[in-house]
């Protein structure tokens, strides 16, 4: 009892002590596919956050590529693969280097969301995935907490082939926070510790229309804005995908409107997290009205950052949008939009301004040191 007791009274403790001192959030994805290394290579201090990506779901909705590790597993448990252990290891590793770094375990992704619209539609689903993902915390210790990146309640994009969404999506999104909010409180008294909840999310207009984020940021304690990806292959116009303003009034294809409509939304500015690049996306045969004929240099014209200095040697040139306040290497017809150092500093500083809890970025073995140096720029 006493033992008990002591959890309980620490739990409570840690809560309180993490919303009266919130530090800047520098946070950063780790997608486990790209390799154990750059959590080795963490200097302590560099970031305050790590989302490993991905945990993926059994059940109804699973990948075919999970389908032989979840055989004969409980429906909506956490597909086991051996990169978690190996991760989980890494992360206990750079725990004992800096102590104060929290880990979130992010659940879903794009490609791996397809159970979300299954298991929150109801009680019994939403239970099943608690409970499961609760069990797989406890056994992974080096975790502090979940994020859902469920994309997108109201519609998948069809990304498995499969299209899925319906209205009653969001409030299902709500119902899923709120019951995993209270697993994870649970599982913090039996642990005598706080567990964090987060999301990540597409903050446009058209998803926020989808979502009662005010809501659903009850049960959070860090909102992870998605505010890259504004143009791609899936866009009719090139342009910079990461921009800090919009090109043109009304658009909101840029991390300054994305805050004002998830303020809007009722989200508090203190649990929002902006997104930062740490990759360009290119167009070829780019003409003057921003019609392309390709995406380039690959079918999804992704650029990792550590690779946007070699285009020089292309003919390319960097190029600076004072309107956006947005980077671009053009030159031969091509255009890549990317996040620069500068561009960073000047995201952090509206940030800091707009009273943000900081920044994150997809995703770190993409970056040569300089965009998480520049997002270092939102601490004290």
């Amino acid at each position: 009892m006493k033992k008990t007791w002591l959890a309980a009274l620490a739990f409570v403790a840690a809560a309180a002590n993490a919303q009266i001192k919130p530090s800047p959030v520098v946070g950063t994805y780790v997608l486990a596919e790209r390799g154990v290394d750059v959590v080795e290579q963490l200097k302590p201090g560099s970031v305050t956050h790590i989302l490993y990506a991905f945990l993926l779901i059994c059940g109804e909705g699973e990948r075919k590529q999970e389908a032989a590790a979840c055989a004969g597993r409980p429906n909506f448990s956490i597909a086991p693969h051996a990169d978690q252990e190996t991760f989980s290891a890494a992360f206990q590793r750079l725990k004992a280097r800096d102590p104060k770094v929290q880990v979130l375990a992010s659940v879903g992704g794009w490609g791996g969301s397809d159970p979300f619209f299954h298991l929150a539609a109801t009680a019994e689903g939403r239970a099943a995935f608690v409970k499961q993902a609760s069990d797989w915390l406890r056994a992974h210790p080096g975790f502090d907490g979940l994020d859902i990146d469920w994309e997108h309640p109201g519609n998948n994009g069809a990304s498995n082939g499969v299209q899925l969404g319906s209205p009653a999506d969001g409030e299902h999104f709500v119902q899923l926070l709120q019951d995993l909010r209270a697993g994870l409180d649970a599982l913090g008294r039996e642990a005598g510790r706080h567990y964090a909840l987060t999301t990540a999310i597409n903050s446009s207009k058209e998803q926020l229309a989808r979502m009662p984020m005010g809501r659903a940021a009850a049960s959070l304690d860090l909102v992870f804005m998605m505010t890259y990806d504004f143009t791609g292959p899936w866009t009719k116009n090139a342009g910079n995908h990461a921009a800090l303003r919009s090109a043109r009034p009304g658009d909101d294809a840029s991390l300054e409107a994305q805050v004002a409509g998830l303020k809007a939304a009722g989200v508090s500015p203190a649990k929002m997290v902006a997104g930062v690049a740490m990759y360009g996306r290119g167009f070829a045969g780019v003409k003057a009205d921003g019609s392309y004929a390709k995406p380039w240099p690959n079918e999804d014209g992704s650029v990792a950052f550590k690779d946007i200095a070699a285009l020089k040697q292309q003919g390319m040139t960097p190029q600076f949008d004072k309107r956006t306040q947005s980077w671009a290497m053009v030159g031969g017809g091509r255009f890549v939009g990317y996040d620069d150092p500068r561009a960073v500093r000047a995201k952090v500083a509206f940030a800091k301004k707009a009273g943000l809890a900081g920044v994150f970025a997809w995703e770190l073995s993409q970056d040569n040191g300089e965009i998480l140096g520049a997002m270092n720029a939102m601490r004290p």
